[in-house]
């Protein structure tokens, strides 16, 4: 080999290793960037977690005769057969 082609090769194979460097920059970057999110991802799984959790014991309720008639009283206001309702007007003064 002349003396005159081993710096073009040495310049050739340092810019073969900053190409293949430069192709795992943006990988890299999108890794790091999505382990940031995982604690937020699972911060929001846990949270969604809850509510399907409540979500699920009032399916549950429902289910029940028990549970049918209270949701009626407190959503609806319904009453039950020969039950009386009587309504207590708010006093208008506040007192």
């Amino acid at each position: 080999m002349s003396p005159s082609l081993r710096p073009l090769k040495v310049i050739l194979y340092a810019a073969f290793i900053g190409l293949l460097l430069a192709s795992y920059l943006s990988p890299l970057q999108e890794i790091v960037e999505d382990r940031s999110s995982i604690s937020t991802l699972r911060a929001d799984l846990e949270e969604v977690q809850t509510e399907n959790a409540a979500r699920e014991r009032i399916v549950e309720e429902l289910e029940t005769p028990e549970g049918v008639e209270r949701a009626a009283r407190e959503r609806y206001g319904m009453i039950g057969p020969g039950e009386k309702v009587y309504i207590v007007p708010e006093d208008p003064e506040g007192e």
